[in-house]
C-alpha cells in the first residue's frame, strides 16, 4: 500500500510527463460490463483532461486523507482505502485491461445508447506508466436531446439539437501501480459485485474465531455476521486473535462491566446482536487505556505509532 504522498507523487509523475488521456463508457452493470472508447477531439480531450488532473491533484492536496487497508478498514472518514483481500471482484480484470490489453472498440451511436451508460473509466498515460480512474455514471451526468438546450451562437441563442454527457470530477476507485484504491466505498459495493466477497471474507474470519474455542454463540448472531462489516474484516487482521485465548479473557473479565461482556464457564456469553458488536470491539483493540491520564476510551480509528 502507498501512502497518500506516495500516491500524489506517482500521479505527479504521469500528469507531468507529456499525458494522454482516454475515457471509457462502461455499458451495462457488473460482470456483464462492457467498455467502449469515448471519441474525443483534440479540444475535447485537452479540456476534459486539464480538468481532471486539477481535481485530481486537489484531492490529494488534503491534510487529512489517508491510505488505509480494506482488511484494517476502521471508522475514519477521510481514507482512501487500499483493497487487499485475496478474492478480488471480476470487474477488476476489466479495468486492468483498459490499463494493459488493447483499446476496446469505439462507442458507436449506429450500435450503441448513450442511455446504456452506468460508468465512466479515464485512462491517465505517459509513456512509462498509467493511472485508471472508475466512476459511477448517474442519470443526471446525461441530457437528453429531447430537452430544450439554447446556446450562444453569434448574437442569438438557438437550440442544441442532441444529447450532452457531463464529465465531472471525482472518482470512486483508483486503479494505480497494481493496486486498487476506494474512494466511495458505498458505490464501490454497488457497482463492483462486492457483497457476495465480503460474506466468504465475513465467514472466513468467524471460523477462525469458533476454532479458538472461547465464544458461546447462544442465538447464532455470530455466525450469521450479525456485525458490521468492516469490523468483521478488521478483526481478521487484529493482533489480538493471535493472542492467547488465556490472555483475552483475563482481560475481558477485569474488564467485564465496562465493556459490558459476560463470560460464562471460559467462554463469551453472546446472546444478542449487541453482544456480537461489542465482542468485536474486543477484537479489534478498541478499548484503550491512556498512558498520561490512565483515562479509559473506547476508540474507531487508529494509527499506530
Amino acid at each position: 500500500m502507498k501512502t497518500k504522498q506516495e500516491l500524489k507523487d506517482h500521479l505527479d509523475a504521469i500528469f507531468v510527463d507529456g499525458v494522454n488521456m482516454k475515457l471509457y463508457f462502461g455499458l451495462g452493470a457488473g460482470v456483464a460490463r462492457m467498455y467502449r472508447l469515448a471519441d474525443f477531439d483534440d479540444r475535447a480531450t485537452n479540456a476534459v483532461l486539464a480538468n481532471y488532473a486539477t481535481s485530481v491533484r486537489e484531492y490529494f492536496e488534503r491534510d487529512e486523507l489517508q491510505t488505509v487497508l480494506l482488511s484494517q478498514m476502521d471508522q475514519r472518514s477521510d481514507a482512501l482505502v487500499m483493497y487487499d483481500l485475496q478474492e478480488q471482484p471480476i470487474e477488476f480484470a476489466q479495468l486492468r485491461a483498459l490499463q494493459n490489453e488493447d483499446e476496446p472498440d469505439f462507442f458507436s451511436f449506429n450500435e450503441n445508447n448513450v442511455g446504456q451508460i452506468r460508468s465512466i473509466a479515464i485512462k491517465i498515460a505517459s509513456a512509462q506508466q498509467s493511472v485508471v480512474f472508475f466512476k459511477t455514471f448517474y442519470p443526471v451526468s446525461l441530457v437528453r436531446r429531447d430537452q430544450i438546450l439554447l446556446y450562444k451562437l453569434e448574437n442569438r441563442f438557438t437550440v442544441f439539437d442532441g444529447d450532452l454527457i457531463k464529465v465531472t470530477p471525482g472518482f470512486d476507485v483508483l486503479l494505480a501501480d497494481g493496486e486498487f484504491y476506494i474512494n466511495d466505498f458505498s458505490k464501490f459495493e454497488k457497482a463492483f459485485s462486492f457483497t457476495e466477497i465480503a460474506e466468504r471474507a465475513m465467514l472466513s474470519v468467524v471460523q477462525s474465531i469458533l476454532q479458538m474455542g472461547i465464544v458461546n454463540d447462544v442465538k447464532g448472531y455470530l455466525a450469521a455476521c450479525a456485525a458490521p462489516k468492516r469490523d468483521i474484516l478488521r478483526a481478521g487482521q487484529s493482533d489480538v486473535l493471535r493472542l492467547d485465548a488465556a490472555v483475552i479473557l483475563a482481560f475481558a473479565t477485569q474488564k467485564a462491566e465496562k465493556i459490558g461482556l459476560r463470560i460464562v464457564d471460559g467462554q463469551f456469553h453472546l446472546s444478542s446482536r449487541d453482544s456480537v458488536k461489542r465482542f468485536y470491539k474486543l477484537l479489534n483493540d478498541d478499548y484503550l487505556t491512556s498512558g498520561l491520564t490512565a483515562f479509559e476510551y473506547e476508540t474507531l480509528a487508529k494509527n499506530k505509532m
